[in-house]
């Protein structure tokens, strides 16, 4: 039997675009090489099938570096600790961060504000800590017709704004030279506002 059509296979997008120039942050583990690398394991609007030939890759970056330490390092480990946040210093140094330049201008499905609603997409797409919804939204978008670059969301943690970025548009973006997390001057004042110290 075939599967059901997914209410967005036909819908009208509302997308907004990145202007080429725009600076964008990601931090992966050092270990990786290829700075625009990205995989296939299970996020946020990951595939969600299960053959490996059939799957697309999603890269994502931060507009702030505020969001990319938040989304990468923090998520939900905050949670009903309004104290201090302890990470180890060990932990920390395995981490590095780009800036990542937009070189030719991104289409993306916009899921700020109330435009999930607009376009019939479940809230739980953006906002759950459950990424089931997500990944059935993406896999739509995805073979939609338009064929966007991409989704920007807001982020659950701060609200500021991410985009995941689908392999077919990972060619459209430039990484600058990569520098060590712990290093990064941006990092005492993230660590500072959210209660967070590094031991």
């Amino acid at each position: 039997m075939a599967a059901p059509v997914h209410p967005l296979s036909s819908a009208r997008l509302v997308t907004t675009r990145i202007a080429a120039g725009t600076l964008c942050h990601h931090l992966f583990l050092d270990r990786y090489l290829d700075p625009l690398g990205f995989g296939y394991s299970p996020s946020r609007f990951s595939d969600p099938r299960r053959r490996p030939r059939e799957r697309f890759g999603v890269y994502y970056v931060g507009a702030t570096f505020e969001v990319a330490f938040l989304e990468t390092i923090v998520r939900d480990a905050k949670n009903q600790n309004p104290g201090t946040l302890l990470i180890s210093s060990y932990d920390l140094d395995r981490y590095v961060h780009v800036e990542v330049v937009v070189r030719a201008p991104l289409e993306l499905v916009d899921l700020r504000g109330g435009n999930a609603i607009v376009m019939g997409i479940s809230t739980d797409a953006v906002r759950a800590r459950s990424h089931l919804s997500g990944r059935r939204t993406s896999l739509a978008l995805y073979q939609h017709p338009d064929r966007p670059d991409g989704i920007c969301y807001p982020s659950r943690l701060n609200q500021d704004e991410n985009i995941a970025i689908y392999d077919r548009a990972v060619h459209k973006l430039d990484a600058r030279p990569r520098r060590r997390l712990s290093r990064c001057p941006e990092l005492a004042p993230v660590l500072d506002r959210y209660r967070i110290a590094i031991v």
